[in-house]
């Protein structure tokens, strides 16, 4: 009788052990899934913050907006290789995986699919444009099979994906404002197919000197039928992230040193007042031997430093050449709307500052040299140009407004766009060459603190010109892309190893497959 009850009494417990095995060994730490709403706005603020971070960093040297007073490694182009995108980026996209993996058959989440394939794609071209070849098909499998060694994709192959899930983010998202959790349009989805159709038409004029049937054709596609295929339309439409007094702008809460090591670079500095720009007022402050504070009317109170200085060189640099006045006080500091608290006090803003992902400017200029290269027949290249000018220009007088900085709301107001659109170093009435070459300027100074797309934009035309500074390495070589962060290196080498091998060698010169300028 006991043997019968033991033996009775370990079946069932077998059994029932077998049953609840799974639940058992789940970890509640770490679920198999959540839901998208919870997932959405972390993406977005990570990628938001890093893209940010990045605009400081190379986005503000390489293209030479800022400048660095120290640590001047990376404005003189000793770089090492680079675990920032890389694994920001991986991280992020296997929250995204888990959004489309979810949603993918839900006929009553397919905005959420839709706006998943929308960051994706951002993502990738992200990523991509920093380093080339990446892990794509393959990178984020881990989370269904374990594979933990994903291929590396070539970077026409991955255009080609990010093209696809952009066109089809478009069809997918409809009408219906379902979703939450989101802190780039507040759940808007008619502004997320303006986004996924504008960032499409960044990409294909990305890839237009390398592959120019495709973009053309998605050129054509989307300016020839706007209401299948809307874009931003105004300032409203921009992707931003607008921060809080509890998540502020990625400086606010920087020492003042980290905000103090970039400076006005000599070449904005230059460009800008040859163009009698007033957007000098907010890209960088007077100097605080002008002892005029955040502000000055008088543009002789804004002075640049050149880049490419070595540590030395950098904090020993007087702009008159006059030893007894050289050093931070006598160079300007960027500008108040992107002030740190410790730096100033009374003035800097935590939430005046936005982090743009892709600005309605930008859009403009796009479609200003689809135009005038003849890849459209929709609209006109000089009405596009004057539009990306006149955005720029509107888009920082209402943040300066906004961050009540009166005097340069003031001088921001006052300009007369109409004559500066009329000057002859802006007019649009060259030929061809040289409207291209104003589109490019233009466009240029609209992107300052836009991640690194100045960069981007800069590689792929050559324009405006980049002058290596004097202590630069590199052989005087300006680096267009990063190298590989080592981690790679050593847990993926096979196919590390075959990407390199297809791409060339892993360092900051070899050139990704859109750069054939």
């Amino acid at each position: 009788m006991k043997k019968t009850l033991v033996i009775i009494f370990t079946l069932v417990m077998a059994v029932s052990c077998t049953e609840d095995f799974e639940t058992i060994n789940i970890n509640p730490n770490y679920p198999a899934s959540a839901q998208p709403e919870l997932l959405l706005p972390g993406i977005q603020r990570e990628m938001a913050y890093n893209w940010g971070s990045q605009g400081w960093e190379e986005g503000f040297t390489v293209v030479q907006y800022g400048a660095r007073l120290q640590f001047t490694s990376g404005d003189t182009y000793n770089w090492s290789p680079s675990g920032d995108p890389y694994d920001n980026a991986y991280a992020s996209l296997r929250d995204v995986e888990n959004i489309i993996r979810d949603t993918r058959e839900n006929e009553d989440a397919q905005n959420y699919y839709g706006v998943a394939l929308v960051m994706k794609s951002w993502i990738y071209s992200y990523v991509t444009d920093a380093y080339g070849d990446v892990p794509y098909s393959e990178a984020t499998s881990g989370i269904e099979n374990g594979n933990v060694t994903p291929v590396f994709d070539a970077q026409s192959t991955i255009y080609a994906g990010i093209l696809s899930d952009l066109e089809m983010a478009n069809t997918l998202l409809t009408d219906a404002d379902n979703i939450s959790g989101d802190i780039f349009y507040d759940g808007d989805i008619a502004k997320w197919r303006k986004f996924a159709n504008s960032l499409r038409l960044r990409l294909l004029m990305r890839i237009s000197d390398v592959d120019n049937a495709t973009a053309v054709a998605g050129m054509t596609q989307i300016t020839s039928n706007p209401s299948l295929y809307p874009i931003f339309e105004s300032n409203d439409d921009m992707t931003f992230v607008e921060w809080n007094s509890d998540n502020p702008q990625p400086k606010y809460d920087t020492r003042s040193g980290s905000f103090d090591e970039v400076r006005l670079s000599q070449t904005l500095e230059k460009r800008l007042k040859e163009l009698g720009d007033n957007r000098l007022y907010v890209f960088a402050q007077p100097t605080s031997n002008s002892e005029k504070g955040i502000f000055s009317e008088d543009f002789d109170d804004y002075v640049g430093m050149p880049n490419g200085l070595d540590d030395e060189a950098a904090l020993g640099y007087s702009p008159t050449g006059n030893p007894d006045e050289s050093g931070s006080n006598f160079i300007s500091r960027l500008g108040i709307l992107l002030g740190c608290r410790a730096c100033n006090p009374e003035e800097a803003s935590a939430t005046a500052s936005h982090t743009i992902i892709m600005s309605y400017s930008e859009l403009q200029f796009i479609l200003a040299e689809a135009a005038e290269r003849g890849f459209i027949t929709s609209g006109d290249a000089a009405m596009y140009y004057e539009n990306g000018i006149k955005a720029s220009f509107e888009y920082y007088t209402e943040r300066v407004a906004a961050g009540g900085w009166s005097d340069i709301t003031n001088a921001m107001q006052a300009t007369d766009l109409d004559a500066y659109v009329a000057q002859d170093a802006v007019a649009f009435t060259g030929d061809s060459d040289d409207n291209l070459a104003k589109i490019a300027l233009q466009k240029w100074i609209s992107l300052f603190y836009t991640g690194f797309e100045g960069w981007s934009d800069w590689r792929r035309t050559g324009m405006p010109e980049v002058t290596p500074g004097p202590d630069a390495v590199n052989d005087g070589r300006v680096p267009v892309r990063f190298q590989y962060p080592n981690s790679v290196k050593s847990t993926n080498s096979e196919n590390y190893n075959a990407a390199v091998q297809n791409m060339g060698a892993d360092n900051i010169n070899t050139k990704l497959w859109w750069d054939v300028y």
